[in-house]
């Protein structure tokens, strides 16, 4: 292998098992037509030599989600080049290529619980996804132990947490790294002769500026202070709120819902009073189209944020970004779940890994990516080349506080948007949507919605371990092998 690789490249990857059955059958290969040269020489008595097998190369496919980037023939070709000059390069009789069908995250799912020929052996996908997914792909702790992979000094804090079970173990690697920041409006702070936030401002604070932005435009529509990171239907953002109070929305085990702590009770009130008092719209990661039109001031959002707003209010407005505020128990912004993993199907896991460990740690795919989807790097260490590639594609962003995007993931105060339950997850957040919209209309208390929350959704997860362990003990009582299999369907 480590022939097969440019010298001194910092891209050589150490686990080289698999691979290098594939440069042994090349060195045999060389050897061989050496041989062949020898024994044709003149005069060398000897005849030819067996021409040496060609060691066939294998075809590792892979599918990438890429957010804000269209999966069309532009994409995917970039993508591929980009593969055939790098990592197909640095490996020899290795072929990373675009596998299975172009229609997104969705069709990796699709590809896998259908167990198609196309299943990529390495997938990226996300948020919803990632329940569905999870149980097919490989564990990746032994990885990282072969190859003294630090996953603490790789990865911040928290990066790796919603890619692990109960019990501490990995499924998956982070594709980008950024926490959602706050895009807001000066020039309406500056008409209504309002300071503009200070970076380590409150939710205490938030909430009074916030209030203070309030009311009736010139033109007598509603304007609103914030859009509050999550809508009716969609409570991406609460977990993150709930733990800035203190409070967790679920157990370790994600068997539990906690919602209807102290803690995850006064994060329902903070937001919820502000809903009812026409302060808070909805919002659910992406900014409100109202604040580009002036009807609402500071809103929360993703990556695309920042190209929405360079398109939207571009040099039209005076806008800038902050991170989110402290909440009363500590920092906290919401981290994207966008995610490589292997499939643990693939016909050679170790060449899955090889090329799975250069998505995920590899700084030149990092830099491509960061270019092609102008989405931050997995790699915190990279933030900073990825403020300067936004600020190089877009002049307007320079001056802007694009540092915001990845402070939070940087410090470790990262919360993950999508929790899901263990075992009844669709009826669980069914549960949590029902209440959570109850509470938004002021139909009912938030105490007694997170009451009934938590209530439901815990019936349902103890209906589902139940379920699991009857399961479980029933395949463990059905024969699988030889005469035992034979004694329960003769002639097999």
């Amino acid at each position: 292998m480590a022939a097969s690789l440019p010298a001194g490249a910092r891209r050589a990857l150490p686990r080289r098992r698999a691979l290098g059955t594939i440069t042994r059958a090349a060195a045999l290969a060389a050897a061989g037509l050496a041989l062949e040269a020898c024994a044709s020489r003149p005069g060398s008595g000897a005849g030819r030599a067996a021409p040496a097998p060609v060691p066939q190369t294998v075809n590792v496919p892979f599918q990438l989600w890429v957010p804000a980037v269209p999966v069309n023939k532009t994409s995917v070709g970039l993508i591929q080049q980009f593969f055939d000059a790098n990592f197909n390069a640095q490996n020899k009789g290795v072929a990373a290529t675009w596998g299975g069908s172009q229609g997104g995250e969705s069709s990796v799912v699709s590809d896998i619980l259908a167990g198609a020929s196309t299943t990529p052996w390495v997938v990226a996908a996300c948020c919803s996804d990632w329940p569905i997914i999870q149980p097919f792909l490989a564990a990746l702790d032994p990885y990282f132990k072969n190859d003294n992979i630090d996953t603490a000094t790789t990865w911040q804090a928290g990066q790796l947490a919603r890619f692990q079970d109960a019990g501490g173990t990995t499924y998956a690697l982070p594709e980008d790294a950024a926490c959602d920041a706050y895009l807001y409006r000066q020039d309406i702070l500056d008409q209504l002769g309002l300071p503009y936030p200070d970076p380590t401002w409150t939710s205490a604070e938030a909430a009074s500026l916030w209030a203070t932005c309030t009311g009736k435009t010139s033109g007598g529509a509603w304007r609103y202070g914030v859009s509050a990171p999550f809508q009716p239907g969609c409570t991406a953002g609460l977990p993150t709120v709930v733990a800035g109070f203190g409070g967790s929305f679920q157990n370790a085990e994600r068997t539990v819902c906690s919602i209807n702590s102290a803690a995850g009770i006064a994060a329902g009130e903070y937001w919820m009073s502000m809903v009812q008092d026409k302060v808070a719209n909805s919002s659910c990661g992406t900014p409100a189209a109202q604040i580009f039109q002036g009807q609402c001031v500071f809103a929360t959002g993703a990556e695309p944020t920042i190209i929405d707003a360079v398109e939207q209010l571009g040099d039209k407005a005076k806008w800038d970004f902050l991170p989110w505020p402290r909440f009363p128990a500590r920092a906290v912004g919401n981290l994207h779940d966008n995610f490589y993993g292997m499939v643990e199907s693939a016909p050679n896991p170790e060449i899955a890994w090889t090329l799975l460990r250069y998505l995920a740690i590899d700084p030149d795919w990092q830099r491509f990516y960061m270019q092609l989807a102008l989405a931050p790097p997995a790699l915190p260490t990279l933030l900073e080349e990825w403020y300067t590639v936004m600020q190089a594609t877009a002049p307007i962003l320079k001056g802007k506080q694009l540092q915001y995007w990845g402070n939070a993931t940087l410090a470790g105060d990262g919360v993950y948007d999508f929790e899901f339950f263990q075992y009844q997850a669709s009826q669980a957040n069914g549960a949590v949507t029902q209440w959570f919209n109850a509470a938004w209309s002021g139909s009912v208390t938030v105490t007694d919605a997170w009451n009934q929350m938590a209530q439901q959704v815990n019936a349902l997860e103890a209906q589902g371990a139940a379920l699991a362990q009857r399961s479980a003990a029933n395949s463990r009582q059905f024969p699988t092998s030889g005469k035992a299999i034979a004694s329960v369907g003769p002639g097999i």
